[in-house]
């Protein structure tokens, strides 16, 4: 994989260092607006070049793969010109606003003979495959709850009617876009479609959700998505079942730094260890690697039933946050 980066944030920053730790990808060069901020991340990172005309990037011939960590509202017109210029495309979370724009750069791609992924973390951890092959531990599952709550650095200004991007509707920002989609992606991952969602959100003076909770509805069991963005708590999430309790705590769950087994209270994990609960979680690596390690081995392989599988699981997150939106707006 070239790639060539869209954007110069910190997740940027973070992406790029990450690439260089896998065999097969070099970053080549970055775009953004203003060309003094381009020229300045390309020595930054040591680059080849950089643009401040995204037409002229998508025309460089050495790059097969565009990573786009702009704005929100950017994400489906950029990714679009990547796909169209013939390019892979890293696409960051929320992949899209709508359910139509996310199929139509799926199918755009496919026409294009060239691959789109959404750049969600904890969909290729570790510790997140640990806790598929450990939710039998946990019997019969009954309730889910999530929570990544963060206050956030821009929340003061928006408290001033100061607006930032992450507090902008027509930036597609707010809690849920921005943060509460980790915990979409975490549950839905697990456990595919629901049956029904609803969205229960603060509400800002310009209308932007700036913490809430999503209730998803499954056959057997309710799970809660929360996400903030005023506020802060521990990160955590549970799975509770009628033989035990898996549980990821601490810093983000993009990140899922440790999973615990938690036997049912007053009994032990096993009959010689009496103690309460069990860490089933492995130290990570650097927490974006795994998602690129992957990409770079779906395209090389060509592993298109993989692949189809990414696209479904992004469909449905995209289609709950799509719903979700619409219902704090009425």
């Amino acid at each position: 994989m070239k790639v060539g980066t869209i954007g110069t944030g910190f997740i940027v920053d973070r992406m790029i260092e990450s690439m260089k730790l896998v065999d097969g990808i070099e970053v080549v060069a970055c775009y953004s607006r203003s060309e003094e901020k381009a020229k300045a991340f390309c020595e930054k990172h040591e680059m080849k070049r950089y643009y401040s005309n995204l037409d002229e990037m998508m025309k460089d011939e050495e790059l097969d793969t565009i990573y786009v960590a702009s704005p929100n509202s950017l994400h489906y017109a950029q990714s679009k010109k990547a796909l169209e210029a013939h390019k892979h495309v890293i696409n960051e979370k929320p992949f899209c606003p709508t359910l139509k724009e996310s199929k139509e750069l799926f199918e755009i791609a496919q026409k294009n003979g060239v691959y789109i992924f959404e750049a969600i973390t904890n969909q290729f951890l570790p510790n997140y495959k640990i806790i598929k092959e450990n939710l039998n531990r946990v019997g019969d599952i009954k309730l889910i709850q999530v929570n990544y709550s963060q206050y956030s650095s821009r929340y003061d200004k928006y408290k001033n009617h100061e607006q930032t991007n992450a507090f902008d509707p027509a930036f597609n920002g707010g809690a849920l876009m921005d943060i509460g989609v980790y915990c979409l992606h975490f549950v839905t991952g697990l456990f595919g479609k629901p049956q029904s969602t609803q969205y229960y959100a603060n509400i800002g003076y310009n209308g932007i959700d700036t913490s809430g909770t999503v209730v998803l509805q499954y056959p057997k069991f309710i799970a809660t998505c929360t996400g903030a963005k005023d506020s802060s708590s521990d990160v955590f999430a549970f799975i509770q079942g009628d033989k035990g309790c898996l549980r990821v705590k601490g810093m983000s769950i993009g990140i899922l730094p440790s999973v615990d087994f938690i036997p049912p209270k007053g009994e032990p994990i096993n009959n010689k260890n009496s103690q309460s609960s069990l860490n089933l979680g492995i130290e990570q690596e650097a927490h974006m690697v795994y998602e690129c390690r992957e990409f770079n081995r779906i395209i090389n392989e060509k592993d298109d039933e993989t692949y189809q599988k990414l696209c479904d699981h992004t469909n449905v997150v995209v289609e709950i946050l799509e719903k979700s939106i619409e219902q704090v707006k009425h």
